[in-house]
């Protein structure tokens, strides 16, 4: 996808790497390689989308605690979820973009969904949100934290961290990580912690860490939920680190 608002034919023909062949293998071969990952959801939107019109869903009732096996979606700001939170809620922000879709992959699409906010209104617009994607078993809604706290990392104080120890965790995606990584950290897309098919380390913290920290944070949390001892670079993150002179390693093809 590009950021552009608009476009033309010719200019697409000349740029658009997609269709600069004229042999449809190496279209059908190019096109499929630049698809984006998708959400454990996916079969199921898609049922969705072919089945029949819904309808309007009722509205979430506010509950005094989660019951039975519901995971807590905490959809407050970062900072207030570290402060506070439930045991074992994962953090993805209303307030952030891409908010339904982020929330998509770190939920379990088998389990019902109940959401920690600041309030009613915000409780709501997450519901609605949710259900966007498919996530409509919503048992309803919480306010306020809990007693968890998650810690937030500094540039600065992760360069201690890393002397000291701790994993570094990159979050992002192998075609931003190529583009510069610090040298002891493991690339892990945010996404799929959940899936919690890794051999991450317990005898030491996990420090997540993004572009600029919204994902490290999310990252951090599904961690955490996992009951690792995880903390998140997340007003900062890769760029910053580069930015204060500190080293990254850039991805060589071969041949370059």
């Amino acid at each position: 996808m590009s950021s552009k608002a608009s476009t033309t034919i010719g200019f697409e023909r000349r740029f658009n790497h997609a269709l600069v062949t004229n042999d449809l293998d190496c279209f059908v071969a190019e096109t499929v390689s630049i698809s984006g990952p998708k959400p454990p959801n996916m079969s199921r939107i898609v049922e969705f989308n072919h089945g029949p019109f819904l309808g309007a869903q009722p509205e979430p009732l506010e509950l005094p605690a989660p019951g039975g096996d519901a995971q807590v979606l905490d959809v407050r700001p970062t900072s207030a979820f570290a402060a506070g939170h439930l045991s074992g809620a994962t953090n993805v922000p209303v307030s952030g973009t891409r908010f339904s879709t982020k929330a998509g992959f770190v939920l379990d699409p088998d389990r019902s969904v109940v959401v920690a906010a600041t309030d009613e209104a915000e409780a709501r617009h997450a519901v609605r949100a949710l259900r966007s994607v498919g996530l409509l078993d919503v048992e309803g809604y919480m306010l306020g934290g809990g007693s968890e706290t998650m810690g937030l990392v500094s540039i600065d104080e992760l360069d201690e961290l890393l002397a000291s120890g701790a994993e570094l965790i990159d979050v992002r995606e192998k075609d931003e990580r190529d583009a510069g990584y610090i040298a002891s950290s493991r690339n892990i897309p945010y996404r799929m912690l959940a899936l919690g098919e890794d051999d991450l380390p317990r005898d030491r913290p996990l420090v997540t860490i993004c572009e600029s920290g919204p994902r490290a944070a999310i990252a951090a949390s599904v961690l955490a939920a996992r009951g690792f001892d995880a903390r998140a670079v997340a007003n900062g993150g890769v760029d910053d680190w580069q930015a204060s002179g500190r080293p990254v390693v850039e991805f060589r093809r071969c041949g370059s």
